[in-house]
């Protein structure tokens, strides 16, 4: 895989945020003081609690925002399509936006790249990486063990989307013309993924993968089914619900169940409003009393009141929650409600995009003339449900239980190992699912934990606890291979 130089990003954005003043805190001093003067539990909770809020409230840094040019290859087969439906492969060059986040120039730290799930985008890990970045600056144990992090549309998902959206309906006009698939794959998304940890940027750097779940399947076929690889990423896989899935399963089985479930409810959903605080609006469950209100709330119910609802209910019911908890919060009962605030306004803002369409004047209107410039404006997503789709289907997310079992044996004897974190709820991946990925990955899994209070949408409904959840991981077994640093003892 080529990569072509960092560019300045098109879309008027500058090709780096301003850095706001972000403050290196020393080590958690109750902490410290608690290894002297042993205070009552209670006391020390109310400390700390009191402490994080204060972290709470301080600035962190400000990402840079940096788009690239990756020589990548489209159309590389993907297990189970069929023959007749093979996309054409070629060699093309694919925009991708990233967020950079620098933190320390110390070469042994850590070099983080997160990839998020279908449907998502690289700004939904924002309240993750704050709450990460907060702790690393805090603890007490390593010096510099994160040296920056990396968070990346995917080609055809957020900023990417609009930057490839030419090149994207082509292939599928294409395809449509000459009777193959054109749309995205996971094999697309693999090769993709391949070209960015090819950019000079990562050189040298210990590069650890941050999935979620449907981003965990392109990480595994880098490792596993580019044999031309031109880089030595990654150092450390950490899964957050994976969706792996692998041949010969049971149409039974829950995950098949759930992707058929969402392909149909991805083309059902709604993906245009009027603008961005109808939009909030409408994803939250709040609705207006106006005629458009109620005609659109018809029309919504008529359309996704099918498999997004009953989608949203197996979740509730699962989850063993009877209300939604947003930021303490009691809030609708849609799906977008269960998330964390921060979360939902960062979709609101960088996974939609305002759209400007020029209108003709009915004909035989009194107050037209063949000179009237009519336009009307709304927002969309900014990936196209068409695409989102097809991506849900189980045979993108199928692999070979001996390729798993191969990076996880491979990447524990090398470097930092695979790692899992599930769900608390198994609304999505049941118990049985679980074992049945650790079961293939020969319980070469190094570590597998579940986040408090979360349900699939892990980033997006407990960002705080994943964030603990993924600093426990790799101070705990990754950093330690690694090799980072130690501060000195007191």
């Amino acid at each position: 895989m080529q990569f072509g130089d960092n560019e300045t990003p098109e879309m008027g954005h500058k090709n780096s945020w301003v850095l706001r003043s972000f403050l290196v805190k020393p080590a958690n001093p109750f902490r410290l003081a608690n290894d002297h003067f042993k205070f009552p539990s209670s006391t020390l909770s109310l400390m700390l609690q009191t402490y994080q809020n204060s972290l709470d409230n301080t600035e962190i840094l400000t990402p840079e925002r940096h788009v690239f040019s990756l020589r990548t290859t489209f159309g590389l087969r993907v297990g189970g399509a069929s023959q007749a439906k093979m996309p054409v492969r070629e060699d093309v060059t694919v925009r991708c936006a990233a967020l950079r986040y620098p933190i320390s120039k110390s070469k042994q730290g850590l070099t983080l790249v997160l990839t998020h799930g279908l449907s998502s985008h690289k700004e939904s890990y924002h309240p993750t990486i704050a709450h990460l970045l907060r702790m690393n600056a805090t603890g007490t144990r390593y010096v510099n063990m994160i040296r920056e992090i990396w968070s990346i549309d995917m080609p055809n998902h957020g900023e990417s989307a609009v930057l490839n959206r030419a090149y994207l309906e082509d292939r599928q006009e294409r395809g449509r013309k000459e009777g193959w698939d054109g749309k995205c794959t996971t094999m697309d998304f693999t090769s993709y993924l391949d070209a960015f940890l090819s950019i000079p940027q990562l050189q040298g750097h210990r590069v650890v993968g941050i999935a979620h779940s449907g981003s965990s399947t392109p990480w595994t076929n880098v490792f596993t089914l580019l044999k031309q690889r031109t880089h030595p990423h990654p150092f450390a896989l950490l899964f957050i619900e994976p969706v792996l899935m692998f041949p010969g399963m049971s149409s039974t089985d829950p995950r098949v169940a759930h992707s058929n479930a969402n392909m149909r409810g991805s083309l059902a959903k709604r993906d245009k409003w009027s603008n961005r605080a109808e939009a909030k609006r409408w994803l939250l469950g709040i609705q207006g009393s106006g005629p458009e209100d109620q005609r659109r709330r018809r029309r919504d119910i008529d359309i996704s009141g099918g498999a997004k609802q009953r989608e949203s209910q197996s979740q509730n019911v699962g989850s063993g929650r009877g209300k939604s908890i947003n930021n303490g919060k009691a809030r609708g009962k849609t799906l977008w409600s269960k998330w964390d605030g921060r979360v939902l306004d960062l979709f609101v803002e960088h996974a939609l995009e305002g759209v400007c369409e020029p209108t003709l004047p009915l004909q035989g209107s009194a107050n037209s003339t063949a000179t009237t410039a009519k336009s009307r404006t709304y927002v969309r997503s900014m990936n196209r449900k068409e695409e989102e789709s097809s991506l849900y289907a189980h045979s993108q997310h199928t692999i070979e239980p001996e390729h798993l079992a191969h990076m996880c044996a491979a990447l524990g004897l090398r470097g930092g190992g695979v790692h899992i974190m599930w769900a608390e709820s198994e609304e999505y991946i049941s118990q049985s699912s679980r074992d049945g990925i650790l079961d293939a990955a020969s319980h070469r899994v190094l570590s597998d934990r579940v986040v408090p209070g979360s349900g699939h949408l892990v980033p997006q409904e407990t960002p705080r606890e994943l964030a603990e959840t993924l600093y426990d991981v790799l101070v705990g077994h990754v950093a330690v291979a690694a090799g980072v640093t130690m501060r000195a003892s007191l």
